[in-house]
C-alpha cells in the first residue's frame, strides 16, 4: 500500500507541476536553470574498513555526477528535477535526487510535495556542495533519515525555522512511513556571529520489516563494517539535537542523535551517537548561516579560502551485548577556489569495539575530494 502511495504522490506531484505550467507560464514568465557537479576522488584505507582484512586497498571513485534542472514561475511557484550517478568500486548508481513541487507563500511559509530530504539533521540537510569533509560523519550517516517521497510545511525565517512532514519510503526491500519535524532557533545572529540551535523528531512505522543500521565508516567505498543487530522491527523514534556557533573564521558544530526501536516481540532497543566538528579558515574567510543551514563558501580572493576542519564521531549500536561501539576521529584541509571548485583532504582514525564484521579491526585511511561545480 505504500509503495503504491509513495510513487502516487510522486506522479499527483510532477504531473501537477507540468500540467499546471502552461497556465502558469500564461501568468507570469516561466523561469529554468540547468546546474550540478561532479565530486571525484581516491580513497585510500587499510584493514578496519574491509571486511575480509585487506591490509591496504586504494580506490577511484566517482562520488557523484547530479544534474539539476529548477523551475520557477511567478513569485510563489518552484519545481526541481534531480539526478545522480555514483561509481564506487565494482557497483554502479543511477538515482533519482530531489523532485518536487514547491509553493512558496507569504510570510514564508512554504508547502512542498515529492521526493526531497526529511527535515532532520543539521548536516545531512546540508548539500554535499556545502560541506567541508568528503563524507557526513559518522552519526549522521548511521542515523538521519535522507530523501524520501511526501509532502511538508514549513516556516523559514532568518531567525527561525520549522517544518512538518509525512513521508514514505522503500529501504533495503521494506517499507518505512514516518512523521518526522524540525524546529531551529538563531537567538545570536549577526555578520561576525551566529549561534544557531535545533531539534528535531521522528516516528517511523517500519511494518515488521528487517532493521540495521549498517555504515562504512565515513570512507565512501569501503565495507559497510560499523554494523547493528539485525531484527524485525515494528517501528522506531528517532531523535536529534544539534547546535553551531559561527563566530569570524571559526566554526563549531555538534549534533546529538537517539534511535529507540521496538522489536516485533515488543522489546525495545536503543542506539545513538554524537560527533563535534571545528573548522577554521586559514584565510580572510568564513561561514554564513541562512534559514536553519549552512550556505556555501564564497571566497574572498582570487587566491581561495583554505579551511582546517577535526571532528570526532562516536555511536554505540550495541545492545544486550550485541552490536559494535565505533568512533572515527578525522583531521582534514578544505580549498574552495572561487565558488566552482573545491578539494577535500581528509585523515580518518577509526576504532571499534564489540561485535566485529573486519577480520582486523586496525588501519587509518586517506580520502580525497575534488569537486567542479557548474
Amino acid at each position: 500500500m505504500f509503495a503504491e502511495l509513495r510513487w502516487a504522490l510522486l506522479v499527483i506531484g510532477l504531473t501537477l507541476a507540468f500540467t499546471l505550467q502552461p497556465l502558469l507560464v500564461l501568468a507570469s514568465p516561466l523561469e529554468a536553470e540547468l546546474r550540478g557537479y561532479v565530486a571525484a576522488g581516491v580513497d585510500h584505507y587499510g584493514a578496519f574498513y574491509d571486511e575480509d582484512g585487506e591490509r591496504s586497498t586504494t580506490r577511484g571513485v566517482l562520488r557523484n555526477a547530479k544534474l539539476e534542472l529548477e523551475l520557477a514561475w511567478g513569485e510563489r511557484w518552484e519545481a526541481e528535477l534531480d539526478a545522480s550517478y555514483k561509481i564506487e568500486g565494482d557497483k554502479k548508481e543511477l538515482d533519482l535526487g530531489d523532485a518536487y513541487l514547491l509553493y512558496d507563500g507569504r510570510s514564508r511559509f512554504e508547502a512542498q510535495i515529492g521526493r526531497f530530504k526529511e527535515p532532520f539533521g543539521l548536516e545531512r540537510l546540508a548539500s554535499y556542495t556545502s560541506l567541508n569533509t568528503s563524507e557526513r560523519s559518522l552519526v549522521t550517516s548511521a542515523f538521519a533519515p535522507g530523501r524520501s517521497t511526501g509532502v511538508m510545511a514549513g516556516q523559514y525565517r532568518k531567525r527561525g525555522t520549522w517544518s512538518l512532514g509525512l513521508f514514505t519510503d522503500e529501504p533495503d526491500g521494506g517499507s518505512t512511513h514516518a512523521i518526522t519535524a524540525r524546529l531551529t532557533r538563531a537567538p545570536i545572529r549577526s555578520e561576525s556571529q551566529t549561534l544557531h540551535l535545533g531539534a528535531a523528531a521522528s516516528y517511523r512505522d517500519l511494518g515488521d520489516s528487517r532493521f540495521q543500521i549498517k555504515d562504512e565508516g565515513e570512507v565512501f567505498s569501503a565495507d559497510n563494517v560499523i554494523r547493528s543487530p539485525r531484527f524485525e522491527a515494528r517501528d522506531a523514534w528517532l531523535a536529534g539535537l544539534e547546535a553551531a556557533w559561527l563566530y569570524n573564521r571559526l566554526t563549531l558544530v555538534a549534533e546529538a542523535m537517539a534511535q529507540n526501536v521496538r522489536r516485533t516481540d515488543g522489546s525495545r532497543w536503543r542506539f545513538g551517537g554524537a560527533y563535534l566538528q571545528a573548522g577554521v579558515f586559514l584565510t580572510d574567510d568564513q561561514r554564513y548561516y541562512s534559514r536553519g543551514e549552512f550556505d556555501r563558501i564564497e571566497p574572498r580572493h582570487r587566491a581561495g579560502a583554505l579551511e582546517l576542519v577535526a571532528r570526532h564521531s562516536a555511536v554505540d549500536l550495541r545492545d544486550r551485548n550485541l552490536g559494535a561501539e565505533a568512533s572515527v576521529t578525522l583531521l582534514g584541509l578544505a580549498w574552495y577556489l572561487g565558488e566552482l571548485f573545491q578539494l577535500r583532504l581528509n585523515y580518518l582514525m577509526p576504532d571499534i569495539r564489540g561485535n566485529t564484521l573486519m577480520a582486523n579491526p586496525d588501519g587509518d585511511a586517506f580520502t580525497l575530494r575534488a569537486m567542479l561545480r557548474f
